[in-house]
């Protein structure tokens, strides 16, 4: 009670007695009948919301240019509605947030706090807590122990002469437990808006920052026990908070999470959302969870996170919070609580000259608090022999700052352990070290970047040996996608003992009801129905059995990640296995499966250009335009696939279109266009060409299945004519897919293959294709052939040729 006497001296953060009002004031009757709409509940509440939302959102279209998370945003529209700029007007404060309409919102913002806790409970994946990394514990740990060890011996050192209220507060203690961990929560959003989820360096941030987490959530819930045990009158006050809270524990692990299963498992349907009966008890049950701990004695998130660990995650329980709750609720009322936080936030308390001596000693254990986990930080990841930058890179992530950090802070306000000044400063540091982290990590950290510009460590087909290991990455994004991906491998492989495909089939599915992204080696569950992955895998491991001499291997993976980062899962994966050719399905299936859903389509397509765009080795689009009711069992006896057309113009990738084409044991023309008249310019690309189609020639001269044809045209219209007199007499139709140009400008090239398809652009609905497999793909064009557009890999470190810059799908 003596703390409680000193702090009333202070400014607080928020009112100490509640306002007074008539509770009877909800409704209006509206203003013509001479009511006040703003001096009644519900008219205000849905003011004050859709004025937070309005300018949160304005604000975020300029702020995310700038690189900054909407957690900065909505704090700063906090700071902007609060007493430092537009409440500093009485008359706007009084009609905007009053105290009683602030008690309000609070009250509907902190009912979202909980559902969040919740939510992110059940998305965390705990698995990730069986086999941690060593660089992920490390960089945990360390970044941890090291701010406390700088923090506390300093504090206790000028305790002293610190200001009074912070000399005799556990504030600076609680400060530095706080920022020395990283909240899982905080991390994984921040992440997600950043696409790193799936990068090298965002899976180590999320496990070296759920390790401190679940540590820090299980210290907190045994302090509290144990303050309030020292706070206890008698012993038998003593055993029934212990009671209470073992028996909290008990029930969540023992009777919670056998339900959560029962439900997600047994009353819904496989790929199903929970039925709303189902999503009304669960979420009834955090709003309970939080209610009993906060009973009890325990803070009231305690107990949303506690239940939503013991939850299982994915779908059904995972995705149905996203769906039905994230996407509507939180995404309403959470912004509202990070707002009303910065609102409370006043500059000018901390501009005052006696606020000066807080401000620096808060400052000061902040700055320590930061510097201390990006040094712990950086040291364990230079232990593991990390590059300098990602250290740096990992530091910062390991020391984004959100919600978390300012619920702490509002609980400190709401204990008055932290007085007004206390609170706008800390508030202020959290906005300052994310607004500083994020745009920093994006200008340090590329992680697409590094395996386009591998250069020299680039794997390609036209540069091996034609008996080498043809190590293929096989991504598909659901079942409709296996039969016509393992036609074309079985009728175009051909492997051998001499000439052995290994096959890395990765399984990519969007990141729903989870925290973190997933790419991990497919394991068969036990028991139950297959999942899509089982008979994705089954249906390869098919194929590899039919082969002759176990001359085919298959090392399936699976992958969940959101798909404006997908890419990266693909691009890691085929650096990671020495893939030297990526084989990916076209957005857009046979015109049995138009019925796809265009978001889905959308997104596969995005992450086919972002693969094409940033992959270490060759890529291949596969166009099925007939495979699809083709045999996930095919034999090269029945296969769809018998009669297999090459066009050539030139170039790195038609190359590489050839290199993959004399590896099949089909029959094949190589049909090779010559421009009339055309005078070589002596380039490199066009030297190149002429050895390697001469190679070509010499080896399968005598082989009855390879047919060699040379058309010569007169311009791009030519091309086009004799395509389409030939194509429709083949199964299969590949090509290159820059045609032999610099990059994706074809106008303007002095190359023959420019102009060979010179005005063929103009009209090109898919450029992911290129020139030839675009016009090949349109519907109404060769709608029963399939097509195979490769690419190969520019090489950065080469000068002039056919060397390409960056590639713009």
């Amino acid at each position: 009670m003596a703390a409680v006497a000193n702090m009333s001296s202070e400014a607080t953060v928020k009112p100490l007695a509640a306002a007074c009002y008539d509770n009877n004031l909800v409704n209006s009757q509206g203003m013509f009948l001479g009511d006040q709409p703003l001096r009644f509940a519900l008219p205000l509440l849905l003011v004050q919301v859709s004025v937070i939302l309005v300018l949160s959102a304005a604000a975020h279209v300029v702020l995310r240019r700038l690189g900054q998370s909407r957690f900065v945003t909505h704090m700063l529209v906090g700071v902007f509605l609060g007493p430092t700029v537009l409440g500093r007007r009485e008359s706007v404060r009084g009609v905007l947030f009053s105290d009683r309409g602030t008690y309000i919102l609070e009250s509907v913002s902190l009912v979202a706090l909980i559902l969040f806790l919740f939510s992110m409970g059940v998305k965390t994946d705990l698995s990730l807590l069986r086999r941690p990394s060593g660089r992920a514990v490390a960089v945990g740990i360390t970044g941890a122990l090291v701010p406390l060890a700088v923090t506390l011996p300093v504090f206790h050192a000028l305790q002293p002469s610190l200001p009074d209220d912070l000399r005799g507060s556990s504030l600076i203690t609680e400060l530095a437990v706080r920022l020395s961990l990283s909240s899982f929560p905080v991390i994984a959003d921040a992440l997600s808006d950043l696409d790193l989820l799936n990068t090298d360096l965002g899976r180590i941030a999320l496990t070296a920052s759920l390790i401190t987490d679940v540590t820090s959530w299980g210290l907190r819930a045994c302090s509290a026990a144990v303050f309030l045990v020292s706070e206890a009158s008698s012993p038998a006050f003593t055993a029934k908070i212990l009671a209470s809270f073992v028996a909290f524990v008990l029930f969540v692990a023992f009777v919670a999470r056998p339900a959560g299963r029962y439900i997600a498992y047994r009353r819904t349907p496989a790929g199903a959302l929970l039925s709303e009966g189902s999503f009304v008890v669960v979420v009834i049950a955090a709003l309970l969870s939080a209610l009993v701990t906060d009973a009890i004695g325990f803070k009231y998130m305690i107990g949303p996170m506690m239940l939503g660990l013991a939850l299982p995650g994915g779908m059904p329980i995972g995705a149905t919070m996203t769906e039905r709750l994230d996407s509507f609720f939180i995404a309403l009322f959470l912004p509202v609580y990070m707002a009303l936080s910065g609102y409370r936030t006043d500059l000018s308390e901390v501009t005052k000259e006696e606020a000066s001596e807080k401000w620096c000693a808060l400052e000061l254990f902040v700055a320590l608090c930061v510097s201390g986990k990006l040094v712990g930080c950086v040291a364990a990841g230079l232990f593991f022999a990390m590059p300098f930058r990602d250290a740096a890179v990992l530091a910062l992530m390991l020391n984004i700052r959100g919600i978390v950090e300012v619920a702490a802070i509002n609980n400190w306000g709401d204990t008055m352990k932290a007085t007004a000044e206390h609170y706008s400063i800390l508030t202020l540091s959290m906005v300052l070290i994310t607004a500083v982290s994020t745009p920093l990590i994006k200008l340090l950290y590329d992680p697409s970047g590094q395996f386009a510009g591998a250069g020299k460590h680039r794997r390609t087909m036209e540069e091996a040996r034609p008996s080498a290991d043809l190590r293929v990455l096989v991504c598909l994004f659901n079942e409709d996608h296996a039969a016509p991906l393992i036609d074309l491998l079985e009728a175009s492989s051909g492997p051998s003992r001499e000439s052995p495909v290994s096959l890395i089939v990765l399984h990519l599915t969007e990141l729903v009801g989870r925290a973190a992204s997933v790419l991990k080696p497919h394991r068969r569950r036990t028991g139950g129905d297959p999942t899509p992955s089982d008979r994705i895998v089954n249906a390869f491991r098919h194929l590899a059995e039919q082969q002759p001499d176990c001359s085919m291997t298959v090392s399936p993976y699976v992958a969940q990640a959101p798909y404006s980062s997908m890419h990266h899962d693909v691009c890691s994966l085929a650096h990671g296995r020495k893939a030297s050719l990526i084989l990916l399905p076209f957005h857009i299936m046979s015109s049995s499966l138009l019925g796809n859903n265009n978001a889905n389509t959308n997104a596969i397509r995005s992450v086919n250009r972002a693969v094409l765009r940033y992959a270490p080795c060759s890529v291949a689009i596969m166009v099925d335009h007939g495979l699809a009711a083709g045999s996930a069992c095919a034999t090269a006896a029945n296969s769809l696939l018998q009669r297999a057309a090459l066009y050539f113009l030139g170039g790195p990738d038609d190359r590489e279109a050839l290199a993959y084409a004399a590896r099949m044991p089909l029959a094949l023309t190589v049909v090779r266009f010559k421009l009339r008249n055309w005078v070589g310019m002596g380039g490199r690309d066009e030297v190149r060409d002429e050895e390697v189609l001469h190679d070509f020639w010499t080896r399968h001269r005598d082989n009855d299945r390879v047919v060699y044809v040379e058309k010569t045209v007169e311009d791009a219209e030519g091309t086009s004519s004799v395509v389409r007199s030939m194509s429709e007499k083949f199964d299969l139709l590949i090509v290159g897919r820059r045609g032999g140009c610099s990059g994706d400008d074809l106008e303007g090239s002095s190359s023959s293959a420019a102009a060979l398809t010179s005005g063929l652009s103009e009209w090109s609905e898919f450029p992911e294709l290129g020139v030839l497999g675009d016009m090949l793909a349109s519907a109404d064009f060769a709608s029963k052939v399939s097509i195979l557009v490769i690419q190969q890999q520019p090489d950065k470190n080469a000068a002039g040729g056919g060397a390409s810059s960056a590639i713009n799908p």
